[in-house]
């Protein structure tokens, strides 16, 4: 009987191994199986939103975030999408999330442009103190007043724009409400120096020479919000003087 348990004891002690072998086997065909699951297009995102972007274009936050298509939903790295856009000037923050099974959701909050300038490479958007946010080649949509009569030399995204007839254009925009700001298409600096605003209604604003700039603007916004229900429609409103003159299309 001893002799029977000495010769079955070196079958016995190969059987740790024989499990080690079949675990392995196992966790590799696991592993495989997974990779091929995860790559599957069954983690396809069906839908990925943008929340929160009035003047950035949908389309562009995909492309500063390199959101692939089709995006996996496993692979997607929120982090990393988060910090691709806070790269750009003008996110102020953006938060990243999934909404399982099927839904990415970009929500940003946005620094606000003010206006657009023409430059030697096309247009910069700069905001209220002048920092330009985005140099764009051509314009698809325009959002906020576009400044013309002067273009700019140079400027690259985050310099600031240092120009003697740009500064009292911001102050101006800058002072009015915003659905007063919403109304103002244009804003033209003429050779002589003197301002003039455009409505989207085409209405003038003349603003004269550049001063009183925050005062100028406080009577717009009291003007424009007092004719508001007013079906007349406005030729131009002269505010060169104390007392506004304002004078209606006939």
């Amino acid at each position: 009987m001893q002799k029977f348990l000495q010769k079955r004891r070196p079958q016995q002690d190969n059987q740790p191994f024989g499990h080690v072998f079949s675990a392995l086997l196992i966790l590799l065909v696991v592993l495989i199986v997974g990779f091929l699951f995860v790559n599957s297009t069954y983690f396809n995102v069906g839908n990925v939103v943008v929340e929160g972007n009035k003047y950035m274009p949908t389309e562009e936050v995909y492309v500063i975030a390199e959101i692939p298509e089709p995006v996996n939903i496993l692979k997607l790295n929120t982090g990393q999408i988060r910090e691709r856009l806070l790269k750009d000037l003008r996110v102020s923050d953006v938060d990243v999330i999934r909404k399982f099974p099927s839904t990415i959701v970009i929500s940003i909050k946005e620094r606000r442009p003010l206006a657009y300038v023409a430059s030697s490479y096309g247009f910069v958007e700069v905001d209220k103190q002048g920092v330009i946010l985005a140099a764009h080649k051509n314009l698809k949509q325009i959002n906020v007043p576009m400044i013309t009569g002067i273009r700019l030399d140079g400027g690259y995204v985050g310099d600031n724009v240092e120009h003697p007839q740009v500064e009292p254009v911001l102050e101006y925009l800058s002072t009015l409400e915003e659905p007063i700001l919403n109304q103002i298409s244009e804003v033209n600096i003429q050779a002589g120096g003197s301002i003039v605003c455009y409505t989207v209604k085409s209405s003038q604003l003349k603003l004269g020479k550049a001063e009183r700039m925050a005062e100028k603007a406080k009577l717009t916004n009291e003007i424009l919000n007092e004719l508001a229900g007013n079906s007349a429609i406005i030729d131009y409103i002269d505010l060169n003087y104390a007392s506004p003159f304002i004078k209606f299309k006939s």
